[in-house]
């Protein structure tokens, strides 16, 4: 249950005292302090407070808040501040759209009357714009004053009602101009630190974020874990490298024991908003929206995922939540993905750059659209005018900061998740690589009080130092087990050296880097296989593999490396039935480990080798008695191929059944499929479901740990990460 703040520091900066005794203060309504009395159709408080933890999501959209019933009534009893406001979202669960209206009501009540003040028919038969929240904002001014009960009611047309069938979302008394804390986080998709004034680029992409870095710190080398969005924000969001937390490939939820910053807020009395453009963060599948009291997925005109959700759209969400907090402790994670493929810039900032797209040369994705070397700088040129579009939406979210007049004591800082590859290494988009085009990025923290206006701190940091940072500006505890520092350390003084594990396994391409402020190491595991070494002082573009010279070097950053990678959760399991000698070989480039075999006799050899990257067995199974192995691989996503024999003869595609559906491989030897590959396949396999083939052979399926669950993939879920460039094609 929420408590408000007795006190809340920003950085040095005293801030006033939040006390519910005096009658000017805001109210959040969220989490059931001030509600006395809590009826839902046949639900009473506890049900309702259960519920309301929960949220309701339609289109994307979460609010957590309070189920209205029909029929419904919330009693709060609060101290009205002068010229307050109540706000809040209200709606009607999509589950009973096809139902007839409901009525909401605000009422206050003063000395035993109840006098109505705003009430609304939403009718999601009729009216299409009443199949979504519905933001509302009445004005309490003719009812200020001490001991007040504000009653929340809603009545039906039928005679059974369903407690969940309306909500009140996110409801909160505010107060205009008041002042509280804020704190944004406006992290900014795809945006490479080198394609930004701040950073020194040559274009004018980002005048409105390098007046910005004027009140503010600009961090040189900051350097994110992962090369593509859901590792990178996972990371930024709970201070945990990918393989503590393990939201890493595309099926992969956050899990629950995963705390984010989000929710470490909310536990101390602030309110929680979030207005994104990339679904692979606001998808419910991925549970991100822990902590939240407002999660806002946003959609194209259409009401559709997608992409093409412009950074305006995302800027207006923003503010919206941001004035309907006002006077309260709020923190707010603004997520625009302007300059992700593909590359499509409004008016005028598709023509800002040259050379500009021509007949035939969209410049829109490299997948499609690279035929000549112009094109690469045409695309260059249109990624820019992205940058400079969402530039000026950042330029105008900073000018309403200022205009409601909370940009000075605000605690803002920009980042980005990634940057882009334009065949910088011979490759394009990102989630390929983990060199620096792609895990260094922006990053600018201004103060309250514009503490520190104009420094630039030279020595590394990384995207796991954003929590701490914001805990320590807070006064709040640094809980144990963060992965960062905070970053106000790294501005009063210089530490020791901090090596950033950056690491990727995606679609196939698995490896990871050790950066320090002068050196890099780089471990590639698929689908190239070699080990690198740059010095990044004489070759910051690393280009010059000069691991020959740094032997000593590159094995202690490599064993930091090793040491942090994600573990792989899946075991293989390869099951031999029938009464046919086999021998089979398992090749990976990575390790095979936890090996487990059960059934073999003493003629029935099986070993590991070549340092654990090859398992080889002898089987010679009888009816009713099959052999089984079992193994894991590190890195996770690494591939491993398997060859093999019966009796004397190589072994036969038809002879080795793969998961659920018993399906055959083309020819051998054969990459076995990971969670990954089978996510590009259409219908996919059921790879967790042992072969239902009865033909004696080989048979190959995966198992998960106890407890752990892989999110579903629809055709809907595939065709936005297709258009993402997460599925298809490279």
């Amino acid at each position: 249950m929420r408590t408000l703040l007795a006190s809340i520091g920003l950085g040095l900066l005293a801030l006033a005292v939040l006390s519910c005794d005096h009658a000017s203060d805001p109210v959040d309504l969220m989490g059931g302090d001030r509600l006395v009395e809590a009826r839902a159709a046949e639900d009473g408080r506890q049900a309702v407070l259960d519920a309301g933890a929960a949220g309701l999501l339609i289109n994307d959209v979460r609010y957590r808040g309070y189920p209205a019933g029909p029929p419904g009534r919330l009693v709060f009893d609060l101290d009205i501040p002068e010229n307050a406001r109540l706000t809040f979202h209200c709606a009607i669960d999509p589950r009973f759209h096809d139902q007839p209206a409901v009525e909401f009501f605000v009422k206050v009540g003063d000395r035993g009357r109840e006098d109505l003040v705003w009430s609304q028919l939403l009718d999601p038969i009729s009216r299409p714009e009443d199949r979504h929240f519905v933001p509302v904002s009445v004005d309490l001014s003719d009812h200020a004053g001490r001991n007040r009960r504000l009653v929340l009611e809603t009545r039906g047309y039928e005679e059974r009602g369903e407690a969940h069938r309306a909500w009140w979302g996110a409801p909160a008394v505010i107060v205009p101009g008041a002042e509280a804390p804020l704190v944004v986080l406006y992290l900014v998709d795809t945006l490479r630190a080198d394609h930004t004034g701040v950073y020194g680029y040559e274009r004018p992409t980002t005048p409105e974020l390098d007046a910005f870095a004027e009140d503010a710190v600009v961090f040189d080398h900051a350097i994110v874990h992962a090369s593509w969005t859901k590792p990178s924000v996972a990371s930024i969001l709970t201070s945990l490298l990918p393989g503590q937390h393990r939201a890493v490939q595309l099926r992969d939820a956050l899990a629950e024991s995963n705390v984010t910053l989000a929710q470490r807020l909310d536990e101390h009395g602030w309110a929680t908003g979030a207005a994104i453009a990339n679904s692979v963060i606001y998808g419910a599948e991925s549970a991100f929206d822990r902590g939240f009291d407002a999660f806002v997925g946003l959609h194209t005109d259409d009401d559709r995922r997608s992409k093409l959700v412009d950074a305006d759209v995302v800027v207006d969400a923003a503010l919206a939540w941001e004035r309907s907090r006002q006077g309260l402790p709020t923190f707010l994670y603004v997520h625009t993905m302007d300059p992700h493929v593909p590359y499509t810039p409004p008016a005028p900032f598709d023509r800002m750059f040259e050379p500009h797209p021509a007949d035939g040369h969209p410049a829109r994705d490299p997948r499609t659209d690279f035929r000549e070397p112009l094109d690469r700088e045409r695309m260059v040129a249109q990624y820019d005018g992205e940058i400079a579009y969402g530039d000026g939406e950042f330029g105008r979210f900073v000018e309403a900061l200022k205009g409601a007049g909370v940009y000075e004591d605000a605690f803002i800082l920009f980042v980005a998740d990634h940057g882009e590859e334009f065949l910088d290494h011979g490759r394009w988009l990102h989630g390929r690589s983990v060199f620096d085009e792609l895990v260094r990025v922006p990053l600018v923290l201004k103060l309250p009080g514009n503490r520190h206006a104009g420094r630039r701190v030279a020595g590394q940091v990384q995207g796991v130092d954003i929590v701490p940072t914001v805990l320590e500006a807070l006064e709040l505890p640094l809980p144990p087990g963060l992965a960062g520092q905070p970053l106000q350390r790294a501005i009063e003084s210089e530490g020791p050296e901090r090596p950033a594990l950056s690491e990727i396994s995606h679609r196939g391409f698995v490896a990871f880097g050790v950066r320090t402020d002068k050196d890099k190491f780089i471990r590639r595991f698929s689908p190239e296989t070699d080990e690198l070494f740059f010095d990044l002082i004489e070759d910051p573009g690393e280009q010059v593999n000069v691991i020959a010279d740094h032997a000593d070097r590159a094995r202690l950053l490599q064993t930091r490396g090793e040491e942090a990678m994600s573990p792989n959760p899946y075991r293989y399991v390869v099951q031999v039935t029938g009464s046919d000698r086999y021998a089979l070989r398992f090749e990976t480039r990575g390790w095979i480990e936890d090996v487990e075999a059960s059934g073999f006799g003493a003629d029935e050899p099986w070993s590991v080798e070549a340092n654990g990257r090859r398992l080889q067995l002898e089987a010679s199974p009888r009816a009713g008695a099959p052999r089984e192995i079992a193994f894991t691989l590190r890195p996770l996503g690494v591939p491993v191929v398997l060859s093999g024999t019966r009796g004397s003869q190589p072994l036969e595609p038809g002879r080795v059944a793969i998961a659920g559906s018993s399906w055959h491989p083309p020819s051998l030897p054969w990459r076995l499929p990971d969670v990954e590959s089978e996510a590009e396949r259409e219908g996919g396999l059921d790879l967790f479901v042992p072969p239902t083939s009865e033909t004696p052979g080989v048979r190959v399926w995966l198992t998960l740990p106890e407890g752990q669950s892989l999110m579903e993939l629809d055709e809907a879920d595939r065709e936005r990460l297709r258009a993402l460039g997460y599925l298809g094609p490279e």
